[in-house]
């Protein structure tokens, strides 16, 4: 008999997809796809409904965001009709990826997986204050802005360099880790509070770093490291 596909077995799949797609966020019409190929439905999951274009496959998708599933935990939001993954969604994909697939296979009950695969209280309490409306609309700022300094930054062959240690990801990992960098906002958005400003102007306020070196700035509670400061830390091999 062909298992069925329920809710809790979307979850994860569509938080990998989310992480993919951090900086663009994804639709509902782009998680149907995305899911469908991920969990190939068939048997009664590709029965059409009644009067509707949709199979239940479809629908189990779209109830992802009429049941709130991925945002009453903290693992995504939705904002301009779009999905992007939060903090919390990244930790739960990181703890718990193959551990649904595993529960399914061992029989465990809808019921008990959801239970198991549900983030802690105590992590939710944490993140929390980081998933405030004036946040999301950061986070839409800083996807455009993100989007033009990956241009600006770039050399011509693709490649980006850290402002701060000089790291290009191809020089050790390969063509495979082409654009591997992190935008860091030199004065962070909680700090220099909300502006307009056209993107032109806009990417002198941030740099490449690679994810070491932007770890490295955000190391201190409550501070930001300068560029500066943080070269002169480095210590050459």
């Amino acid at each position: 008999m062909t298992k069925t596909v329920t809710e809790s077995d979307l979850v994860l799949p569509a938080l990998r997809a989310l992480l993919q797609a951090e900086e663009v966020g994804l639709s509902t019409s782009d998680l149907m796809g995305v899911l469908r190929e991920a969990m190939k439905p068939a048997g009664e999951d590709l029965e059409p409904l009644e009067g509707r274009n949709d199979d239940k496959f479809s629908q189990k998708v779209r109830n992802l965001k009429s049941h709130d599933r991925l945002e009453r935990d903290d693992l995504a939001i939705y904002v301009d009709r779009k999905y992007y993954i939060t903090e919390i969604g990244k930790d739960f994909v990181e703890k718990f990826g193959g551990v649904d697939e595993n529960f399914s296979q061992q029989g465990f009950s809808e019921a008990e997986k959801k239970k198991a695969l549900t983030p802690t209280k105590p992590l939710v309490f944490v993140e929390e204050g980081n998933l405030e409306s004036v946040n999301a609309k950061v986070r839409l700022r800083s996807q455009r802005l993100r989007q033009y300094a990956m241009s600006y930054y770039s050399n011509d062959d693709g490649t980006i360099s850290c402002e701060a240690c000089g790291f290009e990801g191809t020089s050790c990992y390969g063509d495979g880790a082409k654009g591997l960098i992190e935008i860091h906002h030199k004065k962070p958005i909680a700090v220099a509070g909300s502006s307009k400003k056209p993107l032109r102007e806009a990417v002198a306020d941030v740099v490449p770093l690679c994810p070491n070196c932007h770890r490295m700035v955000h190391r201190r509670p409550g501070e930001v490291m300068s560029i500066e400061e943080l070269q002169e830390t480095i210590v050459n091999s």
